[in-house]
């Protein structure tokens, strides 16, 4: 089953819905995605098997690998009707969420985000406590991106200070979901790539490996709506020498854009001070930050 084929059945299956028993239509959904499933790793013989290392901890949480395409064809198609029935669709999409894997969770965000757009003083807090329950990378950006991203992208004079406090949440995936809906947003809005980047800044420093990773893409994706505010942030921060700030600082320029990165080569000298400062366990990301800076100049 093709994306298109997945979005003309889920329009079929919505004919059903009632707020009252979600749990039907939720079903439904569920076997609608299987088909469209690659082989299981154990597949049989002639059977392609996928292997996949989703890092999930729990062994219940399914994860059967549907292509995100179809699982958002689903998505888009239930939003066109969420959308003008926020309370009713409510139900559905916690039910998704909470009871129906990876799957169930990428389509749910997806037909949120229309509905954010509906009532999104409604839908935002909804999105906030979904954020907590995130258990891997995919299912807090696919939220991020899908289903907090559209009111930012809207209305980021009224969202932005306000997704802006989750940046210094107690829990982790309300972090790295705040820091990747505002490090996307200087794409769409140039203009707000400064403040953008002063409230995912907060981040420097923490441990986690979830959170660094979004803050090193958020600043990446804030550098291409303007460079500057970018290294003046690597400026403002040349004191820092643990290793949790220094490995997002040298992945910016790791993991840069190629196109970027000899603007960034004029900041050779904080590197290079890095490399004498750092704690020892960062020196090797400094070094590598350093000869790509060199080759740049």
């Amino acid at each position: 089953m093709d994306a298109k084929e997945a979005g003309t059945a889920t329009r079929d299956l919505l004919a059903t819905y009632g707020p009252a028993d979600p749990a039907m239509v939720a079903a439904a959904l569920r076997q609608l995605w299987l088909q469209a499933a690659p082989p299981s790793p154990d597949a049989g013989p002639g059977q392609k098997g996928t292997e996949r290392d989703w890092g999930i901890d729990d062994p219940d949480y399914e994860a059967v690998g549907v292509p995100v395409p179809v699982l958002t064809a689903m998505g888009k198609e239930v939003g066109k009707v969420a959308r003008k029935r926020v309370g009713e669709f409510l139900p559905l999409a916690r039910l998704l969420w909470d009871d129906y894997g990876r799957e169930g969770r990428i389509v749910s965000v997806v037909f949120l985000g229309p509905m954010e757009l509906s009532d999104p003083e409604g839908v935002v807090p909804v999105i906030y406590e979904m954020a907590q329950t995130c258990v891997f990378w995919e299912d807090c950006d696919q939220l991020a991106m899908k289903a907090l991203e559209p009111v930012l992208r809207k209305d980021p004079g009224n969202w932005l200070e306000r997704i802006g406090a989750w940046v210094v949440d107690e829990n982790k995936w309300v972090r790295r979901a705040g820091i990747t809906a505002i490090g996307r947003l200087p794409m769409k809005h140039a203009g707000y790539t400064a403040r953008c980047v002063a409230l995912v800044g907060p981040a420097l420093g923490d441990p986690d490996r979830d959170v660094k990773r979004a803050l090193s893409f958020a600043l990446r994706l804030c550098a291409r709506g303007k460079v500057e505010p970018v290294k003046a942030f690597i400026l403002a921060h040349h004191d820092v020498t643990d290793a949790d700030s220094l490995w997002v600082m040298c992945d910016l320029i790791r993991s840069g854009w190629k196109a970027q990165l000899p603007q960034f080569a004029d900041l050779l000298p904080v590197y290079h001070n890095w490399l004498e400062t750092a704690e020892p366990k960062a020196q090797r990301g400094v070094q590598g930050a350093i000869r790509i800076l060199e080759r740049v100049q």
